[in-house]
């Protein structure tokens, strides 16, 4: 576990975990020599010996440069831990940059929240902390059986069979007790799904008077927690029960052979004495390594989750990168899909063989039932993610032989699900392009219809928006988003279901903003409501992750059944009915 937690870190952060590592072992055996001179300390006070001032000068000093040295790791610890976290943080947030967006899924956003909090704080916390304790329980233990050899080798014969013996049994404790943690949390998680799932459905329980079974379904979900943990408590008293009685085995043993001694033995009794003082010092250390084992066994899957990121395969980028072609004079560019293959992992083909050709200037929209391709085909385009077979082309160019910044600065990307960052509403804007001017940032905000949303919030363009401010509606935000490309001015844009969610108000903004950007950018949009995509010049109908047809409205309507069957279902879904090429309501 220690070799991959230092994999998580930069070298500089590594190296600085490893001298924290050398104060802690450094101090464990210094401690341990301590101890270690107790044995002449006390024979010579007992006996009056005439060193004994010189060995309890010698024990005096060991102990104050152990406390010395305990207090800078300490210090030293702290101190690599908050270094830690933040560089670890950076480390996440770095590569984050680098990888793919389609890595980005439910489940790997959550992977990746528990990793960056609390998950690295309390990974480099424990581990930090603890290591010091950790190591302390194994050397200074062995200094202790080390100095105890040398006065009697039987005694020492008892603490090194003690060491397995209670290595072993902690084992069996700790499985014991992950096991019954497990069993814990699969229910504690049961019953807060429960209660929530009860507080969500208070509205159709009352309203069909089932009230009683959803109390049913909580009340059986909370008895099982009870039962669970009632069980879980006891084995864990138990199994922590067992390994401090053998502790406490131990030390009698080895208290016995001590006794021994002193009965049968011609052995000095002030050395004995001495040695039974050390001897039961042996099992101290060890019993406090047991207590943080088991939370270095916690922190093991932090640690797997913030490797397994870093881990993650970052999109690959040509170390000599091509230039971006420059626009033509329509101010679009070239976008081309060939023989283009994609699958997730555990699926078919998402897409097969596609073959597509955006000209400069010219609008294609993509459409489809639910999981056709759309929405994959248009990340690909962004590069988002890559083909597992065929090419993605943006002015002639292999996307993957274009600098990140080349690539982004050319391709406006307009998401169904809008992000704003936390800053203001210029703020946000502005990342189309930082530098634009005033006049620039006005005619974008015009075109996206920012300019009535400002004008009527009192804090106008200054306003805050983000995940933590909720001021702005759905569509409002998403004309902050279409005003950031409308800055970026690049000259292919894409659009996933931009329109999709939005009110008519909302949607009239859109559509004007798809006209304004018509026969000047090269456009690729997904399309839900089909009426905004009438005037495509070609419309891809995709099904299954294959191009079904292309055309024009007309020709589809014409000739493409799947078209005809999509359009139908729109026109019915809107209230309207296609009769002989007139509308009614």
């Amino acid at each position: 576990m220690l070799r991959t937690l230092l994999g998580l870190f930069d070298p500089q952060t590594a190296r600085a975990y490893r001298r924290q590592l050398w104060l802690a072992a450094s101090y464990a055996l210094l401690e341990g020599v301590a101890f270690g001179l107790t044995l002449p300390t006390l024979t010579s006070v007992l006996d009056d010996g005439p060193h004994t001032w010189a060995w309890f000068s010698a024990l005096a000093v060991a102990v104050v440069a152990t406390l010395v040295l305990r207090a800078w790791q300490t210090d030293i610890a702290l101190q690599t831990t908050i270094a830690a976290i933040n560089a670890l943080h950076r480390r996440i947030a770095h590569h984050l940059a680098t990888l793919p967006v389609g890595w980005f899924s439910p489940a790997h956003t959550g992977s990746l929240i528990r990793a960056i909090w609390p998950g690295a704080v309390d990974v480099t916390k424990t581990v930090l902390l603890a290591m010091a304790p950790m190591l302390r329980g194994v050397i200074t233990p062995a200094v202790i059986v080390v100095v105890t050899a040398t006065v009697d080798w039987r005694p020492a014969l008892v603490m090194v069979a003690a060491g397995p013996l209670l290595w072993l049994v902690h084992r069996r404790s700790s499985a014991v007790i992950d096991r019954s943690e497990e069993r814990t949390h699969r229910a504690q998680s049961e019953a807060t799904a429960r209660i929530i799932e009860f507080a969500e459905a208070q509205p159709t329980l009352r309203a069909s008077g089932q009230l009683g079974l959803g109390h049913r379904l909580l009340a059986d979900a909370l008895d099982e927690r009870e039962q669970v943990m009632r069980t879980g408590v006891g084995r864990e008293l138990l199994a922590r029960a067992g390994f401090g009685t053998t502790i406490h085995l131990a030390v009698a043993a080895l208290a016995a052979v001590v006794g021994w001694l002193l009965l049968h033995d011609d052995a000095h009794v002030a050395l004995l004495i001495a040695l039974l003082i050390l001897v039961l010092r042996f099992t101290e250390p060890i019993g406090a390594v047991a207590e943080l084992a088991r939370g270095m066994r916690l922190c093991a899957a932090s640690i797997r989750r913030a490797a397994d990121i870093l881990a993650a395969e970052p999109l690959a980028m040509a170390s000599n990168p091509t230039p971006v072609p420059q626009p033509g004079a329509d101010g679009g560019l070239r976008l081309t899909l060939q023989q283009v293959r994609l699958s997730y992992p555990e699926s078919d083909w998402a897409l097969d063989g596609i073959e597509l050709d955006l000209p400069p200037g010219s609008t294609t929209a993509l459409v489809g039932a639910s999981g056709a391709g759309k929405s994959s085909l248009l990340r690909l385009a962004a590069r988002f993610i890559d083909p597992d077979q065929g090419q993605v082309l943006l002015g002639g160019v292999d996307v993957r032989e274009l600098s990140a910044d080349d690539l982004y600065r050319s391709l406006g990307v307009v998401l169904q699900d809008v992000v704003l960052l936390e800053g203001t509403i210029r703020e946000n804007v502005l990342l189309g392009r930082p530098g634009a001017s005033e006049e620039e940032l006005l005619a974008a905000a015009r075109v996206a219809g920012v300019d009535e949303i400002v004008a009527r919030l009192p804090w106008g363009w200054e306003t805050p928006v983000g995940s933590g401010s909720s001021g702005l509606s759905g569509g409002e935000r998403q004309r902050v988003s279409l005003a950031r490309v409308a800055l970026q001015d690049a000259p292919v844009v894409l659009l996933d279901e931009a329109t999709a969610a939005l009110d008519p108000m909302n949607e009239l903004v859109v559509r004007r903003w798809m006209r304004a950007l018509a026969g000047r950018r090269t456009l690729l949009m997904v399309a839900h409501r089909l009426h905004t995509v009438v005037g495509a010049d070609q419309i891809v109908v995709l099904d299954a992750g294959r191009i079904l047809d292309r055309g024009t409205h007309q020709e589809l309507l014409t000739r493409c059944a799947k078209y005809q069957d999509l359009w139908r279902s729109h026109e019915e879904a809107a209230g309207w009915r296609l009769s002989s090429g007139a509308r009614s309501r």
